[in-house]
């Protein structure tokens, strides 16, 4: 009965320091993002995303428990906790008044070992070109390849230096059919992505290289400023 009760107690301390993506409590992260083209200019602003604790919502009739985290924009993303890991499983935006509910997509599986590896649906959001009365959006689906390739990183922050994160990287490759002086455009897609434990995410690197002169590779470096 020792040994049992010593177990759960161990588990449970276990299951609380592998928290790296943490929801049940209200926590509000604020991040620089500095978006860094190769034929525009640099682009600078910061994001919040603010949790807002457990919710219950109805799913086709069953009453789910999910966990929602506000974006500055008033967009709204909730995420559901399985025993195999944290997905994201709808999204609300500004204007809608219900929740859009789709593909469950794997943010970090439990638990959290080197080499695992998953894949889910993404789009491409970087690459832009702009003109005098319009700016071009390179934007399509395609599917990224995500593995956990480290868990001891050491990564430095405005907010302060943290030793024990895990690392995120992702793959990914697709093309956008332009229009007929465009034509089709090879992208390839790189993310890193830094999370430490009881925190979250603490930085993040995204890369999209075309074959194209016109569009170049674009960077988005996104670092932890405030949690509260």
């Amino acid at each position: 009965m020792k040994f049992l009760l010593l177990f759960v107690f161990l588990f449970s301390c276990s299951e609380k320091k592998s928290d790296y993506f943490p929801l049940k409590k209200i926590k509000s992260w604020t991040y620089s993002v500095e978006i860094i083209p190769e034929v525009e200019k640099k682009i600078l602003y910061k994001k919040t995303n603010t949790s807002l604790g457990e919710r219950k919502i109805k799913v086709e009739g069953k009453e789910k428990s999910v966990f929602p985290v506000l974006r500055e924009d008033g967009t709204t993303f909730y995420y559901e906790i399985s025993n195999d890991g944290i997905y994201r499983k709808g999204v609300r935006y500004l204007k809608d008044k219900k929740i859009s509910f789709d593909k469950k997509r794997l943010v970090l599986p439990k638990p959290v070992k080197l080499d695992k590896k998953w894949s889910n649906d993404s789009k491409t959001f970087l690459i832009l070109r702009r003109y005098p009365y319009y700016d071009y959006k390179a934007t399509t689906n395609f599917e990224i390849n995500y593995e956990i390739t480290s868990v001891n990183q050491s990564i430095k922050t405005p907010y302060g230096i943290f030793n024990d994160c895990i690392l995120v990287e992702g793959v990914g490759q697709t093309n956008f059919i332009g229009d007929s002086e465009i034509g089709s455009i090879g992208i390839k897609i790189k993310s890193q992505e830094w999370y430490s434990r009881k925190i979250g995410l603490v930085k993040m690197i995204r890369e999209e290289a075309t074959d194209t002169d016109l569009f170049g590779t674009t960077r988005m470096i996104q670092l932890l400023e405030k949690y509260e």
